[in-house]
């Protein structure tokens, strides 16, 4: 793993040394042209084939493009901060939220660290990323020459424009830090000495027109995005527990249905050099995020570490403006950047200072982070100089072997936030968290152990807060490979987005940075029944094949159903009674019991009760357990629902909620939960993460930044507190899905090479015009399973639904 220094201000240019793997001749031919053929297969599953990197980044662009192009283009203009120069400050009423993100992509700057590393980036980065521009702008010089078609979402918008290798580049570091610095973006801006509105943009030049207002943020302050969060179940098997001696590979990331980060299924080959097929988060330049190759299939999750550190200025009593550091007085440095904002006069011009340190950037919130007269804050990102991602990905999808797949992992450093699970073709497995982790002083990691303030900020907000007056305090490096939680076994890795700790209920890990997570504590309700069903849902030979693991990871089952003859035992003993549920609302038992019996325990599209059923179990906490959680049986506690008053008033609430929504309670899933695909409603099935799911589904979009994603409609009040928003989403539209269980893969080996099977369970396609819009989802959506993944030539060619071969020219 290679260590790159962030001694210096993250707001200046960096210098980064690439390392990267020995380079295939391939990548270095310089061909004026060659051809990349474009071989779609069922449900538009492109196989781009190429001759060079470039060629192959050329191809996966255009194919990205046919499917993606709108996304593809408000991610660059996103990125560069320029939203709010084509669209206007405000995306929804009067919420600010070009203007902030623009602002706040501007201070952190993702393109300019880009533009000034760019020359020193690996030939294979740079290759990957020209290409991909290259083939991005000839989609568009298509569409200007009406051969080819843009999403309604952006035809004819002014920001959909050509790009450079710079751009893409931006857009997958935009990715590493958009769970870090990312989601602090709002906190930067609103940094300030100042007791007021100091902190508030202004008008950089005055309008000619007498009419023009002046800019008043302050309009709505409150405007800061959610945090972003990431799920995924990632299963390795080895030899000891499959069938056939063989690796086994369960993927099932949860994701984002749409914007920046959805997933998109392609398979990439570079002649004499790799052939990869699995799926990509849109905008990722050619290679596959998720795959598989001849020889080994691998999965992310998101994982637990953070990323960050907050550190506590002190500062100078007669100079907010200055803080010790190392016993001596430094100056926190005021600089300013300028936006341009699309308004009925025009565009104008804003200018907005901001505050940075040699540490980090001042950040501030009036809650948590208040710059006073004593003290500021700042954020370090381990990630916001992260260049390193495509040549570890490529590296990746190169590897042969296991030990090269591992090897990638103590050259580069280029996964920002994941887990990774492996298995090979020989039966061995292995899992690692090389997310990027600062990498704290002893001082440090005990402060957070231990100081009676630090450590509980740390465990009950998993921020991680520390002086920073000392430079033995403020981390210089991220954890090295050889301390990372890593883990090589015969039988099975598994992750589901807890700490490394339980990757092996038989091997477990511990004493690692407290960064990467919490060990002896209370999992997830999915994460227990992941270790479950690696337990016990195994075939009649007390091992796993592909076709058990493909019927897990499309199930619809939830470990809560287990819960279900305990609450009619309370339901008979509480029968013709009524209940008081709050303090205004008394419940007959009798209708939710009822109800209830209904659910046949699945979250199928035709389960009656599956929401009466989702509502309870959402409801359902701790206290309504017998047995507590015990670090020493961590996958079966807490568990046991109580047969008691307590328990039924979270299922008399649980009906009132959906009545309030205006659905029976006894309402099939179907009817409530589904998926918007242009005019067409689809009945979605699949529970909850807390149902105890593992086939995840949410109607959360808040990971979508496109300029055009959906607005939905408010999630209805809690009955059981009425200050709380249900937090299943459950609105009076009921549950449109907009989050969850995204590339579905299942990938085994045999004495020929990998068997795969996979879907895309929102399809292929965010374009309206394409006929794989709706497939895949029409497909998941009635219970049809997996698809078999083409892999070899002769299978490609077999199942050929289009074939285009585009003539690449090279400058």
């Amino acid at each position: 793993m290679k260590l790159k220094s962030t001694l210096v201000p993250i707001c200046a240019a960096f210098a980064l040394s690439s390392v990267h793997l020995g380079v295939q001749a391939s990548t270095l031919a310089v061909n004026l042209s060659e051809e990349v053929k474009i071989t779609r297969t069922e449900h538009g599953i492109p196989h781009i084939q190429a001759k060079s990197l470039f060629g192959l980044g050329y191809g996966n662009a255009y194919a990205q493009a046919e499917d993606h192009a709108c996304i593809l283009a408000d991610g660059y203009v996103r990125v560069k901060g320029e939203r709010a120069k084509y669209l206007g400050p405000h995306k929804n009423g009067q919420d600010n939220f070009f203007v902030s993100l623009d602002l706040g992509y501007k201070i952190i700057d993702l393109h300019g660290r880009v533009e000034r590393e760019y020359a020193n980036l690996s030939a294979d980065t740079r290759a990957l990323a020209e290409g991909f521009a290259a083939g991005y702008n000839q989609y568009l010089q298509d569409v200007n020459l009406g051969k080819a078609t843009l999403a309604p979402a952006c035809d004819g918008k002014a920001w959909v424009k050509p790009i450079e290798g710079v751009d893409v580049v931006a857009s997958v570091l935009a990715s590493a830090v958009q769970n870090s610095i990312g989601r602090l973006l709002v906190q930067i801006l609103q940094a300030n000495p100042g007791t007021g509105t100091e902190w508030l943009p202004v008008i950089a030049a005055k309008q000619d027109s007498a009419e023009a207002e002046p800019w008043l943020m302050a309009n709505n302050t409150n405007y800061k995005p959610k945090q972003l969060t990431q799920g995924s179940n990632g299963w390795a098997l080895g030899h000891e527990v499959t069938s056939n001696g063989r690796g086994l590979l369960l993927a099932n990331p949860h994701f984002p249905f749409n914007g920046n980060l959805r997933f998109w299924a392609n398979h990439a080959s570079v002649e004499g050099d790799f052939s990869t097929m699995g799926a990509s988060v849109v905008g990722v330049p050619g290679i596959v995020n998720i795959g598989f190759n001849q020889n080994i299939a691998w999965t992310h999750t998101y994982s637990a570490a953070r990323h960050e550190v907050i550190y506590q200025l002190e500062l100078n009593p007669a100079n907010p403006l200055q803080y010790k550091f190392d016993g001596q007085w430094q100056d926190i440095e005021k600089k300013q950047v300028n936006v341009d904002v699309l308004t009925p006069m025009g565009v104008i011009s804003m200018k907005k200072d901001y505050f940075t340190t040699p540490i980090g950037y001042v950040l501030e919130d009036q809650k948590h982070f208040k710059w006073d007269d004593k003290n500021a804050y700042v954020v370090r990102d381990t990630n916001l100089n992260n260049l390193e991602g495509i040549d570890h990905w490529l590296a990746m999808n190169r590897a042969t072997n296991l030990d090269e797949f591992i090897n990638t992992f103590k050259t580069l450093d280029g996964l920002a936030f994941n887990n990774t699970l492996v298995a090979d073709d020989q039966g061995e497995v292995f899992y690692i968290d090389d997310s990027n982790v600062p990498d704290l002083s002893a001082m440090g990691e005990e402060l957070l152990r231990s100081h009676p303030v630090i450590s509980q900020v740390y465990k009950n907000t998993r921020m991680a807060v520390l002086p920073g007056t000392s430079s033995a305090l403020v981390y210089q490096q991220e954890v090295p490979y050889e301390r990372a939680p890593k883990l090589r076994r015969q039988d099975y890795v598994q992750n589901a987005n807890n700490s490394y700790w339980l990757a092996n209920l038989d091997e477990k890990l511990s004493g690692y940075s407290l960064l990467y997570g919490h060990v002896d504590y209370k999992q997830t309700r999915r994460t227990r029944y992941n270790l479950n069903l690696l337990r016990f849902a195994r075939g009649a030979d007390g091992k796993f094949d592909r076709h058990e693991l493909e019927n897990i990871v499309t199930g619809t089952s939830a470990s809560f159903e287990l819960y279900k003859p305990t609450v009619m035992a309370a339901c008979a003993l509480y029968s013709g009674q009524t209940l008081k549920v709050t303090e205004t609302l008394s419940m007959p038992v009798d209708p939710a019991c009822r109800a209830f019996a209904k659910w046949d325990g699945k979250f199928n599209a035709n389960s009656v009760s599956a929401p009466l059923a989702k509502e309870f179990f959402n409801l359902l906490e701790d206290e309504n357990l017998l047995v507590q959680f015990n670090p020493a049986f961590p996958a079966v506690t807490p568990s046991i629902v109580k047969a008691d008053k307590a328990t039924l008033i979270k299922l008399l609430a649980a009906s009132k909620q959906l009545e309030n929504a205006g659905f029976a309670i006894d309402a099939p899933l179907g009817e409530l939960q589904y998926l918007q695909k242009g005019e067409r409603r689809i009945p979605w099935p699949g529970p909850h993460h807390n149902s105890g799911g593992f086939n995840v589904y949410s109607t959360t979009n808040a990971m979508d930044l496109t300029s055009f994603a959906p607005q939905l409609a408010s999630p209805i009040q809690e009955v059981l507190n009425e200050n709380w928003k249900v937090s299943t989403g459950l609105s009076t539209e009921g549950y449109p899905i907009n989050y969850g269980s995204s590339w579905m893969m299942v990938v085994g080996f045999d004495q020929h090479g990998p068997k795969a099977r996979g879907l895309l369970t929102y399809s292929q396609s965010n374009n309206p015009h394409s006929p794989h819009f709706t497939d895949a989802s029409e497909h998941y959506a009635a219970g049809k399973g997996l698809i078999d993944l083409p892999y070899t030539d002769a299978q490609i060619k077999e199942n050929k639904v289009s074939e285009i071969t585009l003539n690449v020219k090279k400058d």
